[in-house]
Formats: C-alpha cells, structure tokens, sequence
C-alpha cells in the first residue's frame, strides 16, 4: 500500500502537525509505505515517523496564489507516484480522505463578527474543496465541525466521519503533576499558597480568546485574584497588545506570556486549572492533553473539545466564553481544592476515548472504506 499525505505545513508546535505525524506513524507500522508532501516541512521528524519526506516549492506573497501553487504542485507530484490512497490534511485540492482541520468560514464569523471576504485564499480552498466533493470522505475532528460542514457546504452526512485527534497517555497522565509540574511553579515564582490557572495554544490570541482569558481572571474577587498567577502560551504578533491588557487588568505581574514549547506537558502539570474561553475552536487539543493531565478544564460549547467533558465540567458548560459566566466557575474552582480534584479525575476519565489508539481506529476505518470504494483491496491488520 502507497500512501501520500499532504498539508502546506508539516512542522512547527500545532496540533495539525502532530496529528499528521501520527497518521504517518501508524500507516507506516501497517507496512504501508508513506510519503508527506509539505511546503515546509520537518524532514527529520517525518523520517522519524516511518515516512518519505518531499519539499514541494512555495510561494511567500498572495494567500490564494501560494495555496493553489502548493496544491497544484503537490497534486502533480502525487499524481504522478501512482499512490493507492491520498490523505488530504486541508491543502490538496483532490484526496480520497479529507482530514479538516479547520473550519476558517464559521471562524472568521465567530471571531470577526462578519462573513469571511470570498477573496481569503484559505476560504476559496476550501470551498473549492467542501463545494465540489474533492474527496471521499471528510473526517471532521468534533460534532461541532460535522454541523459547519453539513449546514454550510451540504456535505451528505454519509460522507462525513467524526474523529476526535488524540493524545499520547505516556506524555500526559495525572501521575506526573508533581514531578514535572512543582519546577515550573518554582520557575514562574508561584508561591506555594498562590493558584496558577493557564492557556496553552500554538498561537491566534484573538480566536483563542485570550483577551476573554485575562477579563476572566480580571473579574476574580480582589483577594482571590491576587493569588491567582496566569501563564498564556502561545505565538502571537501583537503580543504587546496583550501585554498592556494584562496591565490593564491589574493583572500584569503575575501573568506570564511564554512562547510555545515542544514539551509543553510539564507546562499542564504545573496549573491548577486550565481555562480556553475560545471563539471558535474546531476541537482544541490543548484542552484534551490538559483533561488527561488530570486537569479541571473551564471552557464553553464553542469549542469542539467540550463534547468529551463529563460530570460537573459538562453541567457548568455555558454556551458562550463569556467572562461574566466563566468567573464565577473559576472563583469555585479556585477556592475549592476538592472540586478541582473532582472535575481533574472525571476530566482525565473522559479523555481515555480520546487517546491516539482510539483516534486511529477511527481513521483507520475511514480509510479502509475508501479503499473499499476505490476497489483496492486491504489486508485484515489489526495494528494500531
């Protein structure tokens, strides 16, 4: 079996990244000989993986212009390997199975207030994609992307699978909170009598909903809030902006913006609750390592993640990442070591459906039904 996988970025601390590392990992442990196709991409790392790395030619200027290029290029240099399966993560314009990542339409809406500009390249792609049926089957990542999909571009349900992304239980397991998490508090001066609550993210602040974060914690009665100490991870280019918000907020010498980390799972262990107050998040995989760390997890119905909250976390869920209802929750969550110890055990209960075993039975499934389609014939592997 002859495997192509594509994306513009394979490389970088992102989620997207991780997962398709993962796929390669897996189809190649299959014996199923795979090759990514990337723009940028981390050769050694798909090596590393078990796969076949190719730099296709990129282009900096105009957000359209470079998709189509990648996509072209990339589709001709697939096209002409004779592969038997193609597995597109948002990029290519023709795959038999669609990964989607992102859901950049009902994003823009959220973020924005205002329909995304039918110039936006990434919005064009995909549309061009999502109109046109350019694959088999689309895999959305939460029951949140399936609605995006069904409602705005008419995708039949039949051809939608919903996969949630995993996560690796020997990196992020409550088991290890004091062990990696104690250095870090020490590290960002948490006094042992003092909270940290945190956001983690590889970047975008404003659909991340970081100004929320930081009115969130703004709202915490005095006493509270002067115990309380934030750490926001993430890339950001008006990371000033933020800066003076926090400052804003009375807030600004406990809050510590930090850059992304390869290892972030230390970073988890040492909050005491994790809060992603999102826009619009198509999953969030920062809230599912932060649920399998065992960690109480504050967030609301606009990202996908919640839908594998459980217990109290689910019950509290409010609609919308409004500070005015995220504040109350945290100051009860803050206040009371014994709720937080209660939502982190359910939290790390539910996240067990969502470890990469479990995902890549999903995918794998959706792949062998499009094998199926195409009439290639799969062997019977049971590895995952």
């Amino acid at each position: 079996m002859r495997v192509a996988i594509g994306n513009r970025l394979i490389a970088g601390v992102t989620g997207a990244t991780s997962i398709i590392l993962e796929h390669a990992r897996r189809m190649s442990r299959l014996g199923w000989e795979v090759h990514c196709f990337g723009e940028s991409i981390d050769a050694e790392r798909v090596r590393a993986a078990g796969a076949v790395p190719h730099r296709v030619l990129g282009w900096p200027w105009g957000s359209y212009f470079k998709r189509r290029l990648f996509a072209a290029l990339a589709g001709r240099k697939i096209a002409a390997g004779g592969f038997d399966f193609v597995l597109g993560h948002g990029d290519l314009l023709d795959q038999d199975v669609l990964y989607l990542h992102n859901c950049v339409h009902a994003a823009h809406l959220a973020v924005h207030g205002r329909p995304l500009p039918e110039t936006a390249g990434v919005g064009r792609i995909h549309a061009a994609i999502l109109q046109d049926r350019r694959f088999r089957i689309v895999v959305a990542n939460s029951r949140l992307m399936a609605e995006e999909l069904s409602s705005r571009f008419k995708v039949p349900d039949e051809r939608i699978r919903v996969v949630y992304p995993g996560f690796d239980p020997r990196r992020f397991r409550p088991a290890d909170r004091q062990r990696l998490g104690v250095p870090i508090r020490t590290k960002l001066g948490v006094p042992p009598s003092g909270y940290l609550v945190g956001l983690i993210t590889s970047g975008d602040f404003q659909k991340r909903g970081v100004d929320l974060f930081l009115e969130t914690l703004a709202a915490l009665p005095s006493g509270l809030k002067e115990q309380t100490h934030a750490l926001i991870m993430g890339r950001e280019k008006r990371l000033e902006e933020y800066e003076q918000r926090a400052a804003g907020c009375g807030l600004k010498p406990r809050v510590h913006f930090l850059p992304p980390e390869p290892e972030i799972a230390p970073y988890f262990h040492a909050l005491d609750v994790y809060v992603f107050p999102c826009r619009y998040e198509e999953f969030g995989m920062s809230a599912l390592e932060a649920m399998a760390c065992g960690l109480p997890v504050l967030t609301s119905a606009r990202a996908g993640a919640s839908e594998i909250l459980s217990g109290e976390a689910k019950g509290n869920l409010p609609a919308k990442p409004e500070p005015k209802y995220l504040a109350p929750i945290l100051q009860g969550l803050l206040r009371s070591p014994e709720t937080r110890m209660r939502w982190g055990r359910e939290a790390a209960l539910a996240s067990q459906a969502c470890a990469w075993d479990e995902h890549w039975r999903g995918m794998l499934q959706a792949c062998r039904s499009t094998l199926h389609q195409k009439g290639v014939a799969v062997g019977h592997e049971n590895s995952i």
